[in-house]
């Protein structure tokens, strides 16, 4: 997991070709500006899902991994908290290949808490639940998820 501010993504450059391209496209483009839907950057190897949602409850939303793709989480309005699980003590519950998508249950977790400005990077089989609402009053969500072929 990689949590910070959109201020910083350049420092995680590097990593893999593909994250590279998605990082170009978040610095070089108005987010704002994108119509909620999927959104190709380079056919099914990066692309983009904008969202518009009401947050989740944290308590009963169950973790999720992937496997060939890692997430990129940027908010773009609203609040939310995204929970990260212990990858070594995950018990995998259920996966899907064809959707990239599996559940898993974890005990031990860090939680992060996202706004505009901020981005979170999830790795692959690294158990998270995204979209979890922060605020009780407001749970409205508009953000932008990446997806990495790695």
């Amino acid at each position: 997991m990689i949590f910070d501010k959109l201020a910083n993504i350049n420092l995680y450059k590097g990593l893999y070709p593909n994250l590279d391209i998605a990082i170009d496209y978040i610095t070089s483009n108005d987010l704002n500006a994108l119509p909620v839907g999927k959104h190709e950057i380079v056919g099914k190897d990066v692309y983009v899902s904008v969202q518009e949602l009401q947050g989740k409850d944290v308590a009963t939303t169950p973790f999720e991994i992937h496997k060939k793709y890692l997430d990129i989480h940027v908010d773009l309005s609203g609040y939310e908290i995204i929970e990260t699980g212990d990858m070594g003590h995950a018990k995998e519950t259920g996966f899907d290949e064809n959707r990239d998508f599996g559940i898993v249950e974890c005990e031990n977790k860090v939680t992060s808490y996202l706004c505009a400005e901020d981005f979170y990077i999830c790795m692959l089989d690294e158990p998270h639940k995204p979209a979890c609402a922060a605020k009780e009053d407001d749970k409205a969500i508009r953000k932008c998820v990446f997806k990495v072929l790695v």
